[in-house]
């Protein structure tokens, strides 16, 4: 149980984590880094070191911003170079910028766009597995989203992939569809540029599937909808090379139309525009090369061998410093046909086995992806996905039966449980009914008993008081005729010791019974005055002295200043008291302690003695009526047990408190505490 909590708690701590913003976009200060960049003419490798040397001053970049550059750059080493391994690698660098989860809320077109590309690069590899896995991802990214945009850069994959494996009436179906989705985007230049790409390779799977017409509307449209936007976009010299060399991709596949129709001098002008269009900087040097290769049969088939010669040889050598694969067969089937049409024979031999050799080896790379169908395979991978998901669910729901089933059953037994303590609870609320009950009885008779004590004390007492009071008058009657008898002369030694005891029995009895007199002070019965406490002390002190000296004992005070509303006459006795106690109970030589400090709103006044101390067990009847407590001083001194019951009731009168500390054979403190 304490585990679950402490999982519960960190998923809790983890969930509810703040996550940090994403650094804020900068779309047009980047926008105009990158026309710049475009209008330069810089080769590559310079454009590069040029962007990144703005990345690296710029403070902050966003996220959209950083994957610019990485696009930037993977799309030149995809389109241009067909370095697919340097392809990858920006494609992932975008990757590891989107697939961060707040990135990927945030940028769900770029992130699924992202994927897209991958796939697209793991199709070109021929690596099927990886280019569906990516292509499938990619889809799934943009369910969610419902963006006809992201979702057309999707159709337009797929269309390109039934093309190059040869399915044109599925790439054409295709192609429309994205267009359609393209143009739902808006006016933007991407939309615009992709949807005129998909018009155009709708034209070009009619050109493949022979249909000639159907291809040349379709041109006629790519060009129609090129002129219609052009003006829009005519501000920014990047946008209107794409346009110029879009048209020169249209012109050369109108020429394909014309040679359907062995139009033979129309098709070479529109190669030769076509070728001019393309050659320029910035524009598609890779297309141009395609329509020179077809220039070059052109040349041939009309027996203008020399021309011929001139085209293949350019096309050589822009293929000995970017190799085409199918650049490369073309350009050998079109050398073996220059050499057998001007009688080099032999030459042509070699160079048609050489095209026999390559053709063969392209056939068995694509065997594979050609013979696969990317959007049957998706739609399998689709259902297979689906297929899971229900059997997880169906997983799930057992689970859910399983815990629904466990948890009625604990329900039951917690049930069971409540049920059977609330009925012990019954039964132990109407013992404890019983016993309180009981308890109440009792206390009555306890409270009863006690009232009768307090009345049969108070019956006591006042009787005592009562014999003491009559006895005090026959024994101040006997101490008056023993003070007149020590004034007569001298008499017998035995007569002067039967004197001097009755004298001490005389003393012992009238303190006996002051003191019973003195029992049961009440608050009401004090006269309170304002009292200088060091001088009373002093006075206790003084009237003491000749009592300690007889011992050889020495008294020692020490006094904060302080007043106090007080009994005078009774708080004397109490002191007075616990002084005689601590001559009585100390030996000869002793020091006793008088002293009297503030603490807490209160007067401290502790009485300390060097003596025999107090027995273990003997302090709880220091302060009550009886014998027990009774103990002779250390010089034979008698004691009647009534002195310390009575300074109790003093000092409770006042509203204090008193205590005492006691360690036999080291000595006794007797502390009181007084208000303030």
């Amino acid at each position: 149980m304490r585990g679950s909590l402490v999982i519960l708690l960190i998923f809790c701590l983890f969930s509810c984590r703040e996550e940090a913003p994403l650094p804020p976009d900068h779309p047009e200060y980047f926008d105009r880094l990158f026309r710049k960049v475009d209008s330069l003419n810089l080769s590559p490798e310079r454009s590069f070191a040029y962007l990144d040397s703005v990345y690296r001053d710029f403070p902050s970049p966003g996220v959209l911003d950083r994957t610019r550059r990485y696009d930037y750059k993977g799309q030149y080493y995809f389109y241009e170079k067909l370095d697919l391994r340097n392809a990858l690698v920006y494609v992932d660098s975008s990757l590891a910028l989107l697939s961060e989860p707040e990135a990927r809320k945030k940028y769900p077109r770029q992130y699924a766009r992202a994927l897209l590309n991958k796939g697209e690069i793991f199709q070109y590899e021929k690596n099927r597995e990886s280019a569906l896995f990516y292509y499938y991802k990619g889809r799934k990214a943009i369910d969610p989203v419902k963006d006809s945009c992201t979702m057309a850069d999707y159709t337009q994959r797929l269309a390109m992939t039934n093309y190059r494996q040869g399915r044109f009436a599925d790439a054409r179906d295709l192609f429309i569809q994205a267009s359609r989705e393209f143009s739902i985007c808006g006016v933007d230049f991407r939309s615009m540029a992709m949807a005129q790409s998909d018009i155009d390779n709708t034209g070009m799977c009619y050109a493949a599937m022979g249909k000639w017409d159907s291809a040349a509307f379709y041109y006629d449209k790519t060009l129609a909808f090129l002129a219609k936007y052009a003006a829009l976009f005519a501000d920014d010299s990047a946008h209107r090379a794409y346009i110029e060399t879009a048209r020169g991709v249209v012109v050369g596949n109108q020429a394909d139309v014309l040679l359907s129709k062995r139009d033979t001098a129309a098709a070479y002008g529109k190669l030769a525009e076509s070728v001019a269009c393309n050659l320029r900087p910035r524009h598609d040097s890779g297309h141009a090369l395609t329509m020179m290769v077809k220039l070059a049969g052109v040349h041939l088939a009309q027996r203008h061998f020399p021309e011929a010669q001139q085209v293949l040889g350019h096309v050589r050598a822009t293929l000995d410093l970017k190799p085409i694969a199918d650049m490369e067969l073309a350009w050998r089937k079109l050398q073996a046909e220059w050499y057998e049409r001007t009688g080099a024979w032999k030459e042509a031999y070699r160079e048609l086995s050489d095209w026999r050799h390559l053709k063969d080896s392209l056939d068995r790379s694509n065997r594979g992806t050609a013979e696969m169908n990317f959007p049957n395979e998706l739609q399998h991978l689709e259902d297979q996905y689906t297929i899971q998901l229900l059997e997880q669910r169906g997983r799930l729901k057992n689970v859910y039966l399983l815990l629904t089933g466990l948890t009625a059953g604990l329900l039951v037994v917690v049930l069971l449980l409540i049920v059977r303590g609330v009925r012990r609870s019954r039964g132990y609320i109407s013992q404890l009914n019983r016993l309180n009950q009981a308890l109440k009885t009792e206390n009555r008779q306890t409270q009863l008993a006690i009232h009768s004590l307090n009345e049969s004390q108070a019956g006591y007492l006042q009787t005592l008081k009562t014999v003491a009071h009559d006895l005090r008058n026959p024994v101040g009657a006997i101490a008056s005729v023993l003070t007149m008898m020590d004034q007569q002369p001298p008499a017998e030694e035995q007569t002067r010791t039967w004197l001097k005891l009755i004298r001490q029995a005389t003393d012992q009895s009238l303190a006996l019974i002051n003191n019973i007199l003195q029992l049961e002070i009440s608050a009401g019965r004090l006269k309170k005055e304002s009292v200088e406490l060091g001088e009373l002390l002093e006075t206790c002190t003084g009237t003491m002295q000749f009592k300690a000296a007889q011992k050889h004992q020495h008294l020692r005070l020490e006094v904060e200043p302080m007043t106090l509303s007080i009994d005078r006459e009774k708080i004397w006795r109490v002191v007075i008291n616990l002084l005689d106690n601590a001559i009585k109970f100390s030996p000869e030589g002793a020091e006793i302690r008088l002293s009297a400090v503030r603490g807490n709103g209160a007067a401290q006044i502790s009485v300390s003695d060097q003596g025999i101390g107090i027995p273990a067990g003997m302090e709880g009847k220091l302060f009550t009526l009886g014998d027990e407590a009774k103990r002779a001083g250390t010089a034979g001194e008698s004691s009647f047990g009534l002195g310390l019951a009575l300074v109790r009731q003093i000092v409770q009168a006042h509203g204090g408190t008193i205590g005492v500390y006691s360690k036999e054979g080291e000595g006794t403190t007797f502390t009181i505490r007084l208000p303030l």
